[in-house]
């Protein structure tokens, strides 16, 4: 475990920096098409389809949110 963990140490911020290389090279275009993506995201939850079809800023947040407290 401690082999792991330290692993991280390095390997964590690496991915980090990657990270927000990619979102920096993002185009508009393409942060359209990836928050469309994440509006439809189900997961496990129900989802109306007026909420499936809406980009809006707070359902985004949301899903955001929900998928960085997955990620954990």
């Amino acid at each position: 475990m401690k082999r792991w963990v330290d692993q991280w140490k390095i390997t964590g911020p690496e991915l980090e920096r990657i990270k927000k290389e990619e979102l920096r090279a993002m185009t508009e275009e393409e942060a359209f098409a990836t928050a469309r993506r994440l509006s439809r995201y189900e997961g496990d939850v129900w989802i109306t389809q007026d909420r499936r079809d809406s980009i809006g800023l707070i359902e985004q947040q949301r899903l955001f949110g929900k998928g960085h407290r997955a990620a954990r």
